[in-house]
């Protein structure tokens, strides 16, 4: 038989969506819940301020689009009125959605009550980059930020290893999981600091693989041929 399931905004009673609804009220009035039964999905609509020095007000229209699985995955923000350019060097995908940050660098906390409000306030400041990007004519984007694409899993990468560029190399058949990457606990560590793996880079080996997942890295892996190329920042 059909196993029946609760949507999350169902689950123990509606406790979490009871407790974003709170938080939503009080920090970001203007946005409101709508729920689609049907479909069983969830989300937010309307707008949000930002209020300048001078004390002029900006508002910007969006939407945030709730996975089946939240709070496990994190909500989708979308700008929905094209006030910004939908295009790579602003961070935005071409449907609007807002590109905050790399999936592994991911600051969302399933656990955090105040988790929804706490990504809004990261979208506020992302709106308020694009607006000072505008106004004051900036060539670079006035935060920090990542390359597009597979370049920048590859900075990435790189930053957690240690920003030595020939330990990607070194380490990327072990992230991939690949035969020959086969390092045990008590062996040397491939960095060549003659410490122990498992007092040396493992945790942090083991760390990326949590967050991007073996099938993500194996990919990453096969689409970078050795030998390494200079990663630059755009």
């Amino acid at each position: 038989m059909r196993q029946m399931h609760n949507p999350w905004y169902q689950q123990d009673g509606g406790a979490r969506l009871a407790q974003d609804r709170a938080c939503i009220a009080e920090m970001f009035p203007e946005l409101s819940y709508r729920i689609d039964e049907t479909a069983e999905r969830v989300f937010l609509d309307g707008t949000i301020t930002l209020l300048a020095e001078c004390g002029i007000p900006t508002s910007i229209a969006v939407r945030v689009e709730f996975p089946s699985d939240y709070p496990q995955g994190e909500p989708r923000i979308f700008e929905v009125a094209g006030r910004f350019p939908h295009v790579p060097d602003r961070h935005f995908f071409a449907d609007g959605q807002c590109c905050l940050w790399l999936p592994p660098e991911s600051r969302w906390k399933s656990n955090d009550p105040d988790g929804l409000c706490r990504i809004l306030e990261e979208v506020a400041v992302f709106f308020d980059q694009q607006l000072v990007y505008e106004a004051e004519g900036l060539d670079v984007w006035p935060g920090g930020q990542r390359s597009h694409g597979d370049e920048g899993y590859l900075e990435y990468l790189q930053e957690v290893l240690g920003g030595e560029q020939q330990l990607l190399a070194v380490f990327a058949p072990i992230l991939a999981g690949l035969k020959k990457g086969h390092t045990q606990s008590n062996d040397p560590c491939p960095c060549g600091s003659r410490r122990k793996y498992k007092r040396c880079h493992k945790q942090r080996v083991e760390e990326v693989r949590r967050r991007m997942g073996r099938e993500y890295l194996q990919y990453i892996v096969g689409r970078w041929n050795a030998p390494v190329t200079e990663i630059k920042r755009m």
